[in-house]
């Protein structure tokens, strides 16, 4: 049994985020499968600090009055973190074989110096891609972005990368041991429709929705343009639905206002604690993003059976069988995704809608249901502790 300590910077109930997200999925999958997982990250929340028990896993929460990943004016604060993360890390030491760190941004740099001191092997999770992957953010933080990166690439940690796009930007960037290993998703939420109209008349039109953060990111006013620009050509039933929160929920309010008397089609349902129980009752899944790692919305959706639109950020087309049970936009603007959502709603009808379910349901099966996911990370750990033993790096295991 190998002792690995996941590292993240911030962690639910303070953020939810994807890489929170999976964080906490593959570790309560590894504690199932009887691994001692522990989790280490910060809290804000000062009554929230020390040791916790969730679903098997020890989740440590060390306080720290800002996001410990911010740098800049903030770097104190980082400091601050790194400090009691060395410290917490060598006074638990011997419960501690591999070291996963949950995005490759400052947590990167904080996991290799723990991996450094303690001489153990550390596994670098990418959550995001291409202008924005993890290592090119850390690299243009103003003052200690490019030596933090430098020292991180020198220890030559074990790079994973959540998609093919993640991957071809880390061996641009010149990491050498890489390896791809995807989100994964619970098969578990795959649960039987509600009844038609438990959300309004839903049989009017088909019910378009997003569910996930509402961040500048993730564009959900180029959503809301795109439908715009498609509703006349929809039955007047047909909606719009936004199930969550977040930063860039006022502009996503405004993007809406400004439709004028089709705003009412745009309905905001807020965070909800069972968002994808919920989202069931819709029709076609649409992501607006303009940069991802593997978007854990999408890979809900699929799990649901849900016919998906995307522009073509990393990890879509990896979920999406173009024309088979999704489509993918050909760019990444309003008119572009109003274009692959007119042409997914042929996948409504009754002979398109099985078609796509049963190849979401394989690629579920084959590759993304968490299960499949956690196995392949129970396997890799004592690979990662032995290469370390007995060659002192990654590239010594031959990652493939």
């Amino acid at each position: 049994m190998t002792q690995v300590l996941m590292l993240t910077c911030q962690y639910m109930p303070d953020v939810f985020g994807g890489a929170e997200k999976q964080c906490q999925r593959v570790a309560t999958g590894l504690a199932a499968h009887g691994q001692q997982v522990q989790v280490l990250t910060s809290t804000q929340q000062w009554a929230a600090r020390g040791l916790s028990q969730e679903a098997a896993v020890a989740v440590h929460r060390l306080w720290v009055p800002a996001a410990p990943d911010l740098l800049g004016r903030w770097l104190l604060f980082s400091l601050w973190w790194w400090l009691a993360v060395m410290a917490w890390g060598w006074r638990h030491r011997r419960s501690i074989d591999v070291v996963h760190c949950h995005q490759g941004k400052f947590g990167a740099f904080v996991g290799t110096c723990l991996g450094r001191l303690l001489g153990k092997p550390v596994l670098i999770k990418i959550g995001n891609s291409e202008d924005e992957m993890d290592l090119r953010c850390l690299q243009r933080k103003a003052l200690v972005g490019k030596p933090m990166t430098r020292f991180v690439l020198r220890q030559r940690p074990l790079f994973v990368a959540i998609s093919a796009v993640i991957e071809r930007n880390l061996r641009e960037f010149g990491c050498q041991d890489v390896l791809r290993i995807p989100n994964g998703v619970p098969v578990s939420l795959a649960q039987p429709a509600p009844e038609s109209g438990a959300a309004g008349a839903l049989s009017d039109g088909p019910q378009f929705f997003y569910h996930g953060r509402i961040e500048e990111i993730k564009r959900v006013d180029v959503l809301i343009a795109a439908f715009a620009a498609l509703v006349p050509e929809l039955p007047p039933g047909s909606k719009l639905h936004i199930v969550g929160d977040g930063a860039g929920l006022p502009a996503a309010r405004a993007a809406a206002a400004a439709l004028g008397p089709l705003a009412a089609r745009v309905v905001f349902h807020g965070a909800l604690p069972q968002a994808v129980a919920f989202v069931q009752r819709f029709d076609v899944f649409v992501n607006a993003s303009r940069a991802e790692g593997f978007s854990n919305s999408l890979l809900e959706a699929l799990v649901l059976g849900k016919p998906m639109v995307s522009t073509p950020v990393s990890g879509a087309a990896e979920a999406i069988v173009d024309g088979v049970n999704g489509q993918l936009a050909t760019a990444f603007d309003a008119a572009a995704l109003a274009a692959a959502m007119r042409r997914a709603l042929p996948l409504l009808d009754a002979e398109g809608l099985v078609r796509a379910q049963a190849a979401s349901a394989r690629l579920v099966d084959e590759v993304f249901a968490m299960p499949r996911v956690v196995q392949r990370y129970e396997a890799l750990y004592p690979r990662l502790v032995e290469a370390a033993g007995s060659a002192g790096a990654a590239g010594a295991a031959g990652w493939s």
